[in-house]
């Protein structure tokens, strides 16, 4: 008899509907690891901050509750509460598409950015792409 390791050790469940992408809350603020290079791109030099494939949205996290009877538990949450405000605070601070990094250069750094608002639509006439079709004899 086979073992099913991926359903022993805390893999889904054959009948767990895996998460979509989408379920998530589209979070403004994000917080991202990584760290920043001086490269060379068309003869101009530019700093880049390469990160980690995934950021960790900041503003739809929920505070953790405090009200344990364990004191030193309760404080211990409360201190991750406290940076969670902290760390919000700077990111208010951003405008619309705008980075903060902070740490220094050449070692581990945290960014903290703003998502830049959605474009507006592009009107049907001015898409230069649009063509209209005589699909119909």
């Amino acid at each position: 008899m086979a073992i099913a390791f991926s359903k022993t050790f805390g893999g889904l469940a054959s009948n767990a509907p895996a998460p979509k992408q989408d379920d998530r809350p589209k979070a403004e603020f994000w917080m991202n690891i990584g760290y920043t290079i001086e490269v060379e791109i068309d003869d101009v030099i530019e700093s880049r901050f390469v990160s980690l494939p995934t950021g960790i949205p900041l503003d739809t996290q929920d505070k953790l509750p405090t009200n344990s009877r364990n004191h030193n538990f309760a404080s211990f949450q409360t201190a991750r509460n406290d940076l969670l405000d902290q760390v919000m605070e700077v990111a208010k601070t951003l405008a619309p598409g705008e980075e903060k990094i902070l740490g220094e250069a050449g070692g581990l750094q945290v960014q903290i950015r703003r998502v830049n608002g959605e474009a507006p639509a592009i009107a049907a006439e001015s898409n230069p792409f649009r063509r209209k079709l005589a699909l119909v004899d």
